[in-house]
């Protein structure tokens, strides 16, 4: 019997798997253009107490060493005084969580000392200011709520010069901070591996949720971590005793780590893909750390927090974080929590979210200054079936995504085409129910708003024996994922295909079959859908961009499919990061970051840093990069035209292995204090950039600051800020 997570009617969501809402900009997935609101509050809370955490302790308490790493270091975790400090931290919980018992109703869930000092409870609004008024509690924040974000792509992104040098991952510990991992997947299995000292690791604490036994049976040689962070979630056998498992129910976070660490030359069983597959760091251990154990289900900021700490403490090596929920203005715990484990050591990637293409749709936490934030481009492939098509007498075969797991094409279907027009006499986005009668038809609606369910429903309940949905933006369709209550074909055709299928009178035939690849020369388009920048901080984000169209992956129970999202670019600069990781053991996460923005690439299609920040990464440019910018990019913020003049300083390393003369080459819009600066071999130096915003238009300014060694090997540095009120 296939099990399934109850959860509180209070924890889920309808919908997809989307971005929580920005800047009321409603969420949109790209997979079924589905929109929901910000979920409602859920009762847990962080409860911050006044001591720094390990990752950022940097002294002051007697008797107390820093535990903070230099900025050229990692945490180390087993060090002496990182435990002496930590059982300080306990102590000082343990006398607030008495209080708390003694004064409140409030349940303490989990316990931090890493990236956070405190810990989150589930309570009542009416203990929340008892809670504030605890002694050593420095404030309580609401606990938000979060959702997930959703084989060629690897050229790419310029891997196979990684690869060519023996890197592909070897040691490396990935954290999957998402759905789960199906750890039987053909695409995990590596007999090769072999299970890393200290490893598997599962919750510590089993009480009342199964056996060690039971847990275990979710690692292996590739998966070598399994843990759970919903409370609330239960796993009903069949004999209808409940244990909480993290088994992987829904497929994202296991199309994610396929991306990441699938293993190489994996031939799709099904024949659809005609080249074999591989994950971008075939050879890299995964650790799956489930914060949405079920089908359809957001996560509290709490469990996610929690959900980083353990895989800093665990010693994984980099994270993936394709979620997000809500941006806001002011302290946002879950990014303190991300950028903290930036600096302990963790290379933390974070997908940007689906919100685009507005301005300030960046979502949290991926708005964290430290860590490696993602928007996506277009795929070089995708996946469907050929449709015959006659307009005016003239026929084509043309490339369609098809839907799953309704809207199939069960039958051969030939119908005439009938555009549906609304008011406007436009191509009609078919969210409202419609009046036209398109009984015996193949209605042609376009992409937009609603779900393609919605739209599929609609012109389904006016007799239309097919849909055809139009794209929205330009380049090749993709695969709508439709409800199986739609039960006539439904697909979709490019934007140009649309054009000329609504150009004239025409029919269609829809053939059933199997699904086949299609290669197009649209890749690297900056995906529609990909949240832009600036950050409602009015920070630059994203930082670089990757493939996240048509990605091509794993899903439970042993399938391949193809999702859309910045969910599936995150983890290809995940495991990216994976390859360097290999590559440059010394190597700080801000080292990575570095890298990747200093020598990526510019999408195909125009671009500016608030959409794909320094541009599309280049992982074989990255491996040996000339030079190394501290920060990687330049916010200068929201500036008055009265204010003064901002400054910002870079610190430059040479990680070559000679000396280097580099030239910085100006840019109109800011200023430097060098031209010209010489490095010998690991030596670092700093230049300024100023910024003076009198006399300046009100609007947004971006741009790049190239610098060039002397055989004009380029990286370069993205800045922004606005000038206004």
């Amino acid at each position: 019997m296939k099990r399934k997570w109850r959860i509180p009617a209070s924890m889920l969501l309808s919908g997809a798997l989307v971005l929580s809402s920005v800047s009321s900009v409603l969420a949109n997935d790209p997979n079924t253009d589905a929109k929901i609101s910000t979920p409602a509050t859920s009762g847990y809370y962080f409860v911050e107490l006044a001591d720094e955490p390990v990752a950022t302790y940097d002294g002051g308490v007697k008797g107390f060493a820093a535990t903070q790493p230099a900025p050229d270091k990692v945490l180390n975790t087993k060090s002496s005084d990182v435990k002496n400090y930590q059982s300080y931290l306990t102590k000082k919980r343990d006398s607030v969580k008495k209080y708390i018992k003694e004064k409140t109703n409030s349940k303490v869930v989990s316990e931090f000392s890493t990236t956070f000092n405190g810990f989150s409870v589930k309570a009542s609004s009416t203990d929340v200011k008892t809670l504030e008024n605890a002694p050593g509690v420095k404030r309580v924040v609401q606990s938000k709520q979060y959702r997930p974000t959703m084989n060629k792509s690897l050229e790419l992104i310029n891997t196979l010069p990684a690869w060519k040098s023996g890197y592909k991952g070897e040691g490396v510990k990935v954290a999957v901070i998402d759905s789960g991992i199906d750890q039987n997947h053909p695409f995990f299995k590596d007999s090769s591996l072999k299970m890393p000292e200290g490893f598997p690791k599962v919750q510590a604490d089993l009480s009342g949720i199964g056996s060690m036994d039971e847990w275990l049976k979710y690692t292996s040689n590739k998966v070598i971590v399994a843990k759970v962070y919903h409370p609330e979630a239960v796993n009903y056998q069949a004999d209808g005793k409940g244990i909480r498992t993290p088994e992987a129910i829904g497929s994202h976070g296991s199309h994610v780590a396929g991306t990441i660490a699938g293993v190489e030359g994996y031939k799709d069983p099904s024949g659809v893909a005609k080249t074999p597959l591989s994950g971008v760091a075939p050879k890299a251990y995964l650790g799956n750390y489930n914060v949405f154990p079920c089908d359809d289900c957001n996560a509290d900021s709490t469990f996610i927090a929690k959900a980083v700490e353990d895989a800093v403490n665990d010693g994984m090596d980099v994270a993936n974080l394709s979620l997000g929920g809500p941006a806001t203005t002011g302290f946002d715990l879950l990014v303190e929590v991300v950028n903290a484990a930036s600096r302990a050591g963790m290379t933390t990637v974070i997908s940007a979210g689906n919100n685009g293409p507005g301005a300030q749709t960046i979502g949290s936490p991926g708005i964290a200054s430290d860590v490696i934030t993602v928007a996506a481009v277009s795929n070089s492939h995708f996946f469907g079936k050929a449709i015959q098509a006659t307009v005016q007498g003239q026929t084509k075969t043309l490339p369609v995504g098809s839907a799953s797991p309704g809207g199939i094409v069960e039958k051969e279907v030939t119908a005439s085409l009938l555009p549906v027009k609304d008011a406007s006499n436009n191509l009609d986005l078919a969210c409202d129910p419609l009046t036209t009668d398109l009984t015996g038809k193949i209605a042609v609606v376009k992409r937009g708003t609603c779900s393609f369910t919605q739209k599929a429903t609609n012109a389904q309940a006016k007799g239309a024996v097919g849909v055809l949905i139009v794209n929205n933006q330009s380049g090749a369709p993709t695969s709508p994922s439709v409800e199986t209550s739609v039960t006539v074909p439904v697909a979709m055709v490019s934007d140009m295909d649309g054009a000329w299928l609504t150009s004239g009178e025409g029919s269609v035939k829809f053939t059933p079959g199997a699904d086949t690849e299609f290669f197009t020369p649209d890749s690297l388009q900056i995906a529609g859908f990909s949240s832009r920048g600036p950050t409602i901080n009015y920070t630059l984000k994203p930082d670089v961009a990757a493939v996240g169209v048509n990605v091509y992956s794993s899903v439970v129970g042993g399938g391949l499919a193809a999702y859309n999202g910045t969910s599936m670019s995150a983890p290809h600069v995940t495991g990216a990061s994976a390859l360097l990781t290999q590559a440059h053991p010394d190597w700080t996460p801000q080292d990575i970051k570095s890298a990747f923005m200093g020598t990526a690439i510019n999408p195909k299609s125009a671009a500016l840093p608030v959409e794909v920040g320094a541009g599309v990464i280049n992982v074989g440019k990255a491996l040996n990069p000339v030079l190394m910018a501290n920060p990687a990019s330049l916010s200068f913020g929201k500036l008055s035209k009265t204010g003064d003049q901002v400054k910002l300083q870079v610190t430059l390393k040479n990680p070559t292995s000679k000396r280097q003369v580099y030239q910085i080459k100006g840019n109109s819009l800011v200023k430097s204090d060098k031209t010209l600066l010489t490095l010998a071999k690991g030596k670092s130096t700093t230049f300024n950039v100023t910024v003076n915003p009198k006399k300046k238009d009100d609007g947004d300014y971006q741009g790049y600051i190239t610098i060039v060694n002397e055989k004009n090997e380029p990286i370069r540095i993205p800045f922004y800020y606005y000038v206004g009120a």
